[in-house]
């Protein structure tokens, strides 16, 4: 908003960027339907209603714009008679001719502002935490929105929001019966995200509206764009990843996307934008801010112009927007066995990554805002940014081990998002807002911890003994996950069991190891480097053995015995004697 004040854009400037003939195009397609009456409110448009008052024989139009639901321009138009008697609407250049004056009246600026104004509704309604047992919420499933009720949660919130869904449609094309595990990745409420990156204070309504309105700036895009590419770097260092290159978000590669997404044809859709695309082109180069302050007043004045078609609406072409009516570690081992700490240290932790970053924000163009501070609006760009590098991991880690879902882990039926609010939907920062997550088994059953509660002492063995099996079963496909832990697995009892622990009947059980979201993997290393190094330093079969020979141990003595596996004591022998040395081995070249 700010940059269409400094630029001084006149409406007939915006306009000009507008080519008629997709007014025309449509025109032709579809016919204006003229209308008595106010006609009705749609979500967005323009809409042309014949007039009953008049009393002239040349009939006026009544051409309305509204935006978010609400009317924001009205005036009327003549139109022409012909030689039948019949009449004609307006022109569509007649239309932008009028439109031009009307934006000239009232000021371009001051239209933004009531824009803006009803920007800040939309972002305020979330106002608290929807994952709530009972509610309703709409996910993107394949382009679509699908409802789903909220049936369990599994609070507190980590890094993600994980609970249990029942859709309320039959989704059974994707193999989803019955309840589902939604594990969505929202910055807003993962309470041990916001912790881990020391971000002030719970979110509120009002950190989203800030965030919204320094996105909408050049500097707030500069600076966001600029911290992602020092945070991908900086994540790269500290796990010694092989390079990324970070493409710019360029609306060329947006272009790209759309026709790949839309099975079209990139070239045809360039010619047939003409003047406008290319300006647009040269514009997202050289006069980003101006081409931003174009982009804010198209989707609210023209990109959604609705016409009456029998019922039907539909959007000019030249709108990219799409809119939805409906929306959807290095292992501390000997505090732990001396019951010291029951939770695990990573070799770089969530906190100290932050605190490399530092040093990198100050790379970030811009780091600081007039006050010279790092404030709320930069803390949600950092939890958006690692946040989806735990979605991330965790998503590439499904798919590299497709072949033991459903057997070792569960199994992942589809990737999801929640759509942010509409205003922020089809803008170069959509994505800030957007909440996205992974739909999966859910399999019923109680964590590791808690066996001694659920099991009879004769299972103890077996079921620790699985859970190794499956840690180095995850190894050799060159999976390495970060926070392997007992709370990682869940023990899901077979129904036939006998309900008394003390029975001779044997137990049966099926196990499956969760969470992936702190997951490095072997393509993101060197060819030539030594990933059992990494292996040994993980030592994610000691995270379970060990752990649980301790606190099993403290239960009932004897029970359960961990025994290293060959392939750990392997490890143990080649890289953590104390005459070994601990540093990284220098990648091999041949």
């Amino acid at each position: 908003m700010d940059l269409v004040r400094k630029s001084g854009i006149t409406a007939r400037d915006y306009l000009a960027n507008l080519d008629p003939r997709y007014l025309e195009c449509f025109w032709q397609k579809g016919k204006w339907r003229q209308i008595h009456g106010d006609g009705k409110a749609e979500t967005y448009g323009a809409y042309v209603a014949r007039s009953m008052e008049t009393t002239t024989a040349i009939p006026e139009y009544r051409i309305q714009v509204l935006y978010l639901k609400k009317p924001m321009l009205n005036f009327t138009l003549p139109g022409s008679i012909n030689k039948d008697g019949t009449s004609n609407p307006p022109t569509p250049q007649e239309v932008i001719d009028a439109l031009a004056i009307e934006l000239t009246n009232i000021g371009v600026y001051h239209f933004f502002c009531l824009m803006m104004e009803e920007d800040a509704k939309m972002i305020d309604e979330v106002t608290e935490c929807p994952y709530v047992v009972g509610n309703k919420i709409i996910l993107q499933l394949e382009g679509r929105p699908v409802q789903a009720t909220i049936v369990k949660t599994f609070e507190p919130w980590t890094q993600s929001c994980a609970m249990v869904l029942s859709f309320d449609s039959d989704l059974s094309s994707l193999g989803i019966k019955g309840n589902v595990v939604l594990k969505i990745y929202d910055r807003r409420f993962s309470t041990k995200l916001r912790s881990i990156y020391k971000i002030t204070g719970p979110w509120t309504p009002e950190i989203e509206r800030d965030l919204y309105e320094f996105l909408c700036s050049d500097k707030g895009m500069e600076f966001t764009i600029e911290y992602e590419k020092a945070c991908i770097k900086q994540r790269e260092e500290d796990y010694c990843f092989m390079p990324t290159i970070v493409e710019e978000d360029t609306e060329e590669q947006d272009q790209q996307n759309t026709c790949e997404q839309e099975g079209t044809n990139g070239n045809d859709n360039v010619s047939s934008k003409g003047n406008w695309y290319n300006l647009s082109m040269i514009s997202n180069k050289l006069l980003s801010p101006l081409l931003y302050a174009y982009k804010m007043a198209s989707r609210g004045l023209f990109c959604a112009i609705r016409l009456f078609l029998t019922g039907v609406t539909a959007v000019v072409p030249w709108g990219r927007h799409k809119i939805i009516d409906i929306e959807t570690q290095d292992i501390n081992r000997k505090n732990e066995v001396k019951g010291d700490n029951s939770t695990k240290n990573h070799g770089t932790t969530g906190e100290q990554q932050t605190n490399n970053l530092d040093a990198a924000v100050g790379d970030a163009g811009g780091s600081e805002d007039e006050e010279g501070k790092w404030d709320h609006r930069r803390e949600e760009i950092d939890a958006y940014v690692h946040k989806q590098f735990y979605y991330e991991s965790e998503l590439e880690a499904y798919e590299t081990m497709k072949d033991l879902q459903d057997i070792s882990i569960p199994r992942m039926f589809a990737r999801t998002k929640i759509l942010g609010p509409k205003c922020t939907q089809g803008q170069p920062f959509s994505r800030y807002f957007e909440h996205p997550g992974i739909l999966m088994e859910y399999i019923e059953g109680f964590p590791l911890p808690e066996l001694p509660k659920n099991a009879p002492k004769k299972a103890w063995q077996p079921i620790v003994d699985k859970a190794i099996e499956i840690v180095n079963e995850i190894m050799r496909h060159g999976v390495l996950n970060d926070d392997t832990n007992v709370r990682c697995f869940i023990v899901q009892p077979d129904p036939a069991n006998d309900p008394d622990l003390d029975s001779d009947s044997e137990y049966k059980f099926k196990l499956a190891m969760i969470d992936f979201g702190h997951t490095r993997f072997r393509r993101q290393y060197l060819p030539g480097e030594d990933w059992r190094w990494w292996e040994a330093q993980n030592d994610a079969e000691g995270a379970i053995g060990l752990i649980m020979h301790r606190r099993l141990g403290e239960v009932c003595e004897g029970v359960y015995l961990y025994e290293e596996t060959p392939y750990c004591k392997s490890l143990q022998h080649d890289y953590m004697r104390e005459e070994c040395s601990q540093e990284r081995p220098t990648p091999r070249t041949e």
